[in-house]
């Protein structure tokens, strides 16, 4: 934990709060008339997200996307959302995406993402369609301070829903992965508690055996 600053410290909460989040990207092939004589065949949209798309600025100071240093300007910094970068190329490349958050003293969350221009099988989809490739997670905050657990709790004030790619957002898929994902969890960590419960009804009845035996041997 860093050290607290001079104006006063702030002790953190005993409670731990999970903001899940979506972070990918979505590719259109260009018209040849917009590329022309460029390599250019793509232009594409690098984002983080709100889970339903809502706004994350509540607890977000900024997101920077480091993109391949070919670009102009390849680390860009977004203060408020959403948190996109636009642009247009040829080629795939991982690209660093960086949340710091409106508690100072709060460590940034570092995350990658890979930009996927193709379809893996093209006949997935219309044509039309824009490439995604998206990823679930959360932010996981262990006994946040007073100030950054505020945040945390205050409601969004908005969605994005006039987002170009709004329809292509599907959480339904995150939120069945994640609960399938529980559900497992929870069916493994009954099967570890009752092996638990039953290797202490084996050692109870070995701590017996050997008593008997120490009786028996005082006895001789």
């Amino acid at each position: 934990e860093r050290m607290a600053d001079a104006a006063g410290s702030q002790k953190r909460t005993g409670v731990t709060i999970e903001k899940p989040f979506v972070y990918g990207s979505a590719a259109f092939r260009r018209a040849k008339h917009e590329v022309g004589d460029g390599q250019h065949t793509h232009r594409w949209i690098v984002y983080l997200r709100g889970l339903e798309n809502e706004d994350l600025s509540t607890f977000i100071e900024k997101v920077e996307f480091h993109l391949h240093e070919d670009f102009k300007d390849p680390v860009r910094a977004l203060k408020k959302p959403p948190y996109e970068v636009r642009e247009t190329g040829w080629g795939e490349f991982p690209i660093k995406i960086k949340v710091f958050f409106r508690d100072p003293k709060e460590d940034a969350i570092t995350v990658y993402h890979s930009l996927k221009l193709f379809r893996t099988n093209k006949s997935e989809k219309n044509a039309s369609d824009p490439v995604m490739s998206e990823s679930y997670d959360e932010f996981v905050f262990h006994h946040p301070r007073p100030r950054l657990k505020e945040f945390l709790n205050k409601k969004p004030e908005r969605k994005f829903t006039e987002h170009e790619l709004h329809r292509h957002f599907d959480a339904k898929e995150f939120i069945k992965a994640e609960s399938e994902h529980m559900s497992k969890l929870s069916t493994a960590s009954k099967q570890v508690n009752e092996r638990m419960d039953q290797l202490r009804q084996r050692l109870y009845v070995l701590d017996e055996e050997i008593m008997q035996l120490e009786k028996i041997a005082r006895q001789a």
